[in-house]
């Protein structure tokens, strides 16, 4: 679907029916549960609109930052991001980078709200271990950080350092999935329902 078919249908929308739309365009695989968080930038005006579709789901949020008028949440849900976080190679991981041991995702998100706070004062260099919170894989975030950024084998939706052809296939995947829960929104189905069917369907997978 293109971007101005997408438009044309925003103009005709009430506040909700938006709201959705745009949570499905950052967060699809996060909503087909194909990674453990997403993050999305909206404006302050909008917030209780998207904290209200979100009560109606399983997904979790936390703000990691506030400026001007935009807010930067992180939406997650709490049994994938606390597997992902607590195998041992991740958790040790966090560790070593002076995160707290107990894998509560509270306590984990305040910590690197923390630092994208002290970060943006140009008190500490930027957390790239945001990357493990969004769940990108290990080796992926410790080349980026091993590397500054530079010398990565593809680049799509992270930096990739290993594994390229899995992670392509990964990325190719995240955008057919975005391509799909946009059309389902845009027929009609509230976030409630896309989560409730994407449920089943998993459970007779």
């Amino acid at each position: 679907m293109s971007i101005t078919e997408i438009m044309e249908w925003n103009l005709q929308k009430n506040q909700k029916e938006r709201l959705t739309l745009m949570i499905g365009m950052h967060c699809a695989p996060l909503l087909m549960r194909s990674k453990i968080s997403n993050i999305m930038t909206i404006d302050k005006c909008d917030f209780a609109g998207i904290r209200n579709i979100l009560q109606e789901t399983d997904i979790s949020y936390r703000l990691l930052k506030a400026r001007d008028n935009k807010l930067i949440l992180f939406l997650y849900r709490e049994q994938d991001f606390i597997f992902y976080l607590s195998q041992p190679d991740v958790h040790e991981f966090l560790i070593r980078l002076g995160y707290e041991a107990k894998i509560d995702p509270m306590h984990l998100l305040n910590q690197l709200a923390k630092r994208i706070f002290f970060y943006g004062n140009g008190e500490i260099a930027f957390p790239h271990e945001i990357g493990i919170f969004l769940g990108y894989p290990l080796c992926d975030v410790k080349g980026f950080m091993e590397h500054l950024g530079q010398n990565s084998l593809y680049s799509g939706y992270w930096k990739v350092y290993e594994n390229v052809e899995n992670t392509k296939a990964l990325f190719l995947q995240f955008e057919e999935e975005k391509e799909a829960v946009v059309h389902k929104i845009i027929s009609g189905y509230t976030l409630k329902e896309l989560l409730d069917e994407e449920s089943e369907i998993s459970k007779v997978g």
